[in-house]
């Protein structure tokens, strides 16, 4: 069964600090980065992911080619926002994990309903989704008799 991740991108790329200091350099670069990390998790694991963003580029979603949905929000909404409403809008909330530094949004999206983790977390279930896919296909390989 599909598990929904909604990420609050700023929020991650703040706290994790590679990508802190990629977005002082360029931040488009450091969203990309952050969102193609996202796009794979998306594409090899139960995670439905949605990556939104503050920012003034419109809440018209975008779907990278892997089928990830990215939101920035409008002049005047946060991405914090965003996501409460996203929480909101879904039926069984026990499947819905959003990852966040910001307390109070934790706090809110937790009342709600959903359940809450770190960018810490995040960083964690990359690595392990990155491992857990490449220990899969070195296994297939192991197994193959070609």
């Amino acid at each position: 069964m599909k598990k929904y991740l909604l990420v609050d991108g700023h929020s991650v790329i703040f706290q994790w600090p590679e990508l802190r200091a990629l977005h002082e350099q360029n931040r488009n670069q450091a969203r990309a980065v952050l969102s193609r990390q996202l796009a794979e998790l998306h594409e090899t694991s139960d995670w439905l992911v949605t990556l939104v963003f503050d920012g003034k580029q419109g809440a018209t979603p975008s779907r990278d080619f892997k089928g990830m949905v990215t939101l920035y929000s409008q002049e005047g909404q946060t991405a914090d926002s965003i996501i409460e409403r996203l929480v909101a809008q879904v039926e069984d909330k026990k499947r819905v994990v959003v990852v966040t530094a910001d307390q109070a949004e934790r706090n809110m999206v937790e009342s709600l309903g959903s359940f809450t983790h770190s960018p810490d977390w995040l960083l964690q279930e990359l690595n392990l989704n990155g491992k857990g896919w490449s220990g899969t296909l070195s296994e297939v390989h192991k197994r193959a008799k070609w």
